[in-house]
């Protein structure tokens, strides 16, 4: 039945698209390079906390190329502290994730004229295109070449690389020279100290496991969950486990935490926000997640993780771990995508590499605060 529906509602989606296109799309000439860019605007009414994370660098790398450059937002009001308080963008332009048309043209009027837009995805929906359309924009920049609107086309040219390394395309085209593409993790004080009263009381280093993502193709099953955790224990024997939690996930978490024998398996109680995970993950030595989200702030914390991914290559490559310990594993085949579809025998040799390199890089680091 979901597969059924997944293809009713594609189908919907390519008629809406190709009308959308007919109507609103119109051909430019390709652009190598703006020239004046003083006002840039980022569609990222999708944005959500992992993809916001690896954007998080580039605010920072514009200002670089020219410090007066306006640094300028779309995103919904859930997201816009982020980019305002944490990314430090020069202007939020609020909206909900999926407006009207009038809605978006009254959205376009309050931006006004731009030098650049930007909206980074592989595919220009039928809202996409309609705002794109009303927008008073010099440029526009995207992944997708087959938009005629798209001037600045950077899908082909950055094709196979991380998102991170797409904006850095994007940087280097408007006249950066040295990029960091380290990203910025918002931190929580309340979190922070919530977490440091619970790792005082324990004694051993930990692996954060997150299990739960709002997709099933990325969820681990408990079955999933509980069998990374008993080889993790066998694997790691001088660590514990931290499982991490999710909204409606904390019951499930406290009883894979009560089967463990030894109290080497734990989580917070009452997890609360994601403020409280990324607390976690920081003290962490390592990661075990099949969601990008943690993956992307454990990158930005210097944690490496092993990542699972469906059997979607193309989404590996454009958001695997960066970090040089990681290791960005690929499930089997599957439809409908499923992270839990392994190869356990081979999933698990590379997981065994795994944990000896995180135990390796542990001593090497309790060497050096001796």
């Amino acid at each position: 039945m979901r597969k059924w529906l997944n293809g009713i509602r594609a189908s919907r989606d390519t008629i809406r698209n190709a009308i959308s296109r007919r109507r609103y799309d119109r051909q430019r000439p390709p652009l190598q390079a703006p020239a004046d860019v003083k006002r840039v605007v980022f569609v990222r009414w999708d944005a959500k906390w992992g993809d916001s994370v690896v954007f998080s660098f580039v605010p920072k790398a514009f200002k670089a190329i020219d410090s007066s450059i306006s640094i300028e937002v779309i995103t919904t009001p859930e997201m816009a502290p982020l980019f305002r308080d944490v990314f430090k963008v020069d202007a939020v332009h609020e909206t909900r994730r999926k407006p009207s048309k009038e809605k978006m043209r009254q959205l376009a009027e309050r931006v006004g004229e731009v030098d650049l837009v930007v909206y980074f995805s592989h595919l220009v929906k039928h809202r996409d295109m309609f705002l794109l359309s009303h927008l008073k924009a010099r440029h526009i920049a995207s992944l997708d070449d087959s938009v005629g609107l798209v001037d600045l086309k950077l899908g082909a040219t950055t094709h196979g690389q991380h998102f991170a390394e797409k904006y850095a395309a994007l940087l280097q085209r408007c006249g950066a020279s040295r990029i960091d593409t380290r990203y910025i993790v918002p931190r929580d004080d309340e979190s922070e100290a919530r977490v440091a009263q619970l790792i005082s009381a324990r004694e051993r280093p930990f692996v954060c496991i997150n299990a739960y993502s709002k997709g099933r193709a990325r969820s681990l099953t408990r079955e999933t969950t509980e069998h990374l955790i008993q080889k993790l224990l066998v694997m790691l024997p001088a660590h514990d486990i931290c499982v991490l939690s999710a909204p409606g996930k904390q019951e499930e978490v406290e009883a894979i935490c009560a089967t463990s024998k030894h109290g080497r398996v734990f989580c917070l109680p009452d997890t609360r926000r994601i403020h409280d995970n990324i607390a976690l993950i920081a003290r962490a030595d390592a990661l075990v997640s099949g969601i990008t989200a943690t993956v992307h702030m454990a990158d930005g914390l210097d944690v490496p993780s092993f990542v699972l991914f469906p059997y979607d290559p193309a989404d590996r490559d454009d958001w695997h771990s960066r970090h040089p310990l990681s290791v960005n594993w690929l499930a089997e085949p599957s439809d409908p995508l499923d992270v839990n579809q392994m190869d356990w025998p081979r999933a698990e040799a590379a997981l065994e590499a795994f944990c000896q390199a995180v135990d390796a890089n542990a001593r090497k680091g309790a060497l050096h605060t001796e």
